[in-house]
């Protein structure tokens, strides 16, 4: 009885062994497709954005979409929509959906969908509601 025991355990000790092989297998081929995503990244300019090094959503406080008084819109100034809709320009280039834009601004999806529209280009008032 002892013989059939020690054949069981010799065989299952085999079978795990042979796992251990192909999961050792597998590891290096996931390793070696991660060095070439690695290297296409690095290739298109990406790699920083997708090592965490630098994140989309870096967002200048000063282009911040604020509220005035009676939350009426602050920062609507020509200059600072049109610097902010370029920084939704590049993010939306870089894969993020507007929604995930949005929530990092702190403003409605739509906001970046009307620049979106307007192919991220800020036009300049016509002078209405200037006091």
């Amino acid at each position: 009885m002892n013989d059939l025991v020690l054949a069981a355990t010799i065989h299952r000790v085999k079978c795990c062994e042979e796992k251990i092989a192909q999961f050792e297998q597998l590891i290096s081929t996931l390793t070696a497709q991660m060095a070439h995503n690695r290297s296409e990244l690095a290739s298109k300019g990406l790699a920083n954005l997708v090592m965490g090094t630098t994140t989309p959503l870096d967002i200048p406080r000063e282009l911040r979409p604020t509220f005035g008084r009676y939350r009426a819109r602050g920062n609507r100034s020509h200059n600072t929509v049109q610097k902010r809709w370029g920084i939704w320009k590049a993010q939306y280039e870089s894969g993020l959906t507007v929604k995930e834009i949005a929530n990092a601004w702190g403003c409605h999806h739509s906001s970046i969908v009307n620049a979106k529209s307007k192919n991220f280009t800020a036009r300049k008032s016509s002078g209405r509601g200037i006091k």
